[in-house]
């Protein structure tokens, strides 16, 4: 394989490290968190980069004060990567943890400096093994419980950058030449696949980044999608985009015919026109709890209205939904409301419940349902009406 020296592997190195940080785009990110991470991280790879491309516009040998600002970037930048990656796993670092080490690093290059090349590419060489340590374990979450591939293969990338950088360090410990401006001692076979890899490796994590990020985006506007904000329930949509999936689901499960609840509660408006519209939504998620405290996990519940909500839930027969309907009215109106709002005396609701058999359709079973409802609507509210059996 034809070598590559080494000021053309800073070169190739530096322009990978430019290149990652030029990939990464804070405003996509969701979390602030996230945020953080992508703006940490582009922060270490424009330091790796900048560190690296200086020496190319000196004369040469590179002076002592390069090599300096070289040790400096590299390792702090490996540092700042170790935070951004800790802050993207959810792992608790403080950004004073991050200002220490910055400092540490800056200490480390100083101490070294009076030693000159020989203390600058010990610094250099053993400060990127200890940053590639700290870097893969305060991202310990990412690879030891990944919540997809992107993660996982960060979790390489991390291992691979630990075992090169230790690599790198045995291979100093044996050097026996002399000592070089660039600081990379490493034998000339391997002088290709460190490039190489250096040169890869930013632009490959921040690819991965950039994936995790846009994943986490998409994951979000799914629950966004499927679930009601004020009351944390199942929005009227998802019950209606994935009727069809969560109710074989349930069947395939229990084998039990399905119980469908039209739950409505009675008078909802006066409560907001006389305790204001932030009463109402107190009452619409202390509702959705009490919903919730009555059904079993199996079940779903989502919020229909604007006061109204629809539960399925698995059963054997008409009186065992009936019961559970029960139940549910109850849950309502035996909640000490005036913990909820203070003045707000009584809430209870209307419900209807019916069946769904068979092939018969979501829609179908909601329209005999809400039959049911409006029967005890008009029967004088704060009951329980069964609906007629399907056809």
């Amino acid at each position: 394989m034809q070598q590559i020296d080494v000021m053309s592997s800073f070169a190739i190195c530096g322009a990978g490290a430019l290149l990652g940080a030029a990939m990464l785009r804070p405003s996509l990110a969701q979390e602030a968190a996230a945020a953080e991470a992508l703006r940490t991280c582009r922060g270490a790879y424009a330091a790796i980069g900048v560190a690296l491309l200086l020496p190319l516009f000196l004369d040469k040998p590179v002076p002592l004060w390069s090599q300096a600002s070289t040790t400096l970037g590299v390792v702090g930048g490996i540092v700042a990567l170790a935070w951004s990656l800790a802050a993207l796993s959810g792992t608790p670092a403080s950004r004073t943890g991050l200002w220490l080490l910055l400092g540490a690093a800056l200490a480390l290059t100083l101490a070294a400096l009076p030693l000159g090349t020989p203390g600058l590419t010990a610094a250099c060489t053993l400060g990127l093994a200890a940053g590639a340590t700290l870097t893969a374990w305060m991202s310990r979450r990412l690879w030891l419980r990944p919540r997809d591939r992107h993660e996982r293969l960060i979790g390489i990338a991390v291992w691979v950058m630990f075992a090169s950088s230790w690599l790198r360090a045995s291979y100093l410990h044996s050097w026996q030449g002399p000592y070089q401006d660039h600081l990379m001692h490493v034998p000339p076979a391997m002088a290709a696949p460190f490039t190489l890899m250096y040169a890869v490796l930013p632009v490959v994590f921040a690819m991965l980044l950039m994936n995790v990020i846009n994943a986490r985006l998409q994951e979000g506007l799914r629950q966004r999608a499927m679930t009601d904000h004020l009351t944390g329930t199942l929005s009227r949509h998802a019950l209606a985009d994935n009727a069809g999936a969560l109710i074989g689901q349930l069947r395939r499960q229990q084998g039990d015919v399905l119980a469908v609840l039209m739950i409505d509660l009675d008078e909802f408006k006066r409560i907001n026109d006389r305790h204001g519209h932030a009463a109402g939504d107190a009452v619409l998620r202390h509702v959705a709890q009490r919903l919730r405290g009555q059904l079993r996990g199996d079940a779903l519940l989502a919020r229909y209205g604007g006061e109204e909500f629809v539960a399925l839930a698995p059963v054997a027969e008409l009186p065992v939904a009936r019961r559970l309907a029960e139940r549910l009215r109850q849950a309502v109106e035996s909640s000490d409301w005036s913990e909820v709002m203070p003045g707000l005396q009584r809430v209870t609701a209307s419900l209807g419940v019916t069946l769904m058999n068979g092939d018969e359709t979501l829609e179908a079973a909601l329209a005999r349902a809400d039959e049911a409802l409006y029967r005890a609507k008009n029967s004088g509210r704060n009951q329980v009406q069964t609906g007629l059996a399907a056809a």
